[in-house]
């Protein structure tokens, strides 16, 4: 069986260099990563995909 899970590294991971470490540790389990992609989200493009969740106790 095959499974897919959207891993994503918070700012503060990226800004203290974790980014190779998250990967290193994904491919130490025996995980296969199928794509990568490293984006830069303006805030406005980000309060608009979170807009659904504005108010909820984890946002």
């Amino acid at each position: 069986m095959s499974e897919r899970t959207l891993v994503l590294v918070k700012p503060d991971g990226v800004s203290r260099g974790l980014v190779g470490e998250v990967i290193s540790r994904i491919e130490r389990k025996g995980l296969t990563l199928s794509a990568l992609e490293l984006k830069n989200v303006d805030r406005g493009t980000a309060e608009q995909h979170y807009a659904e969740h504005d108010g909820n106790l984890f946002c």
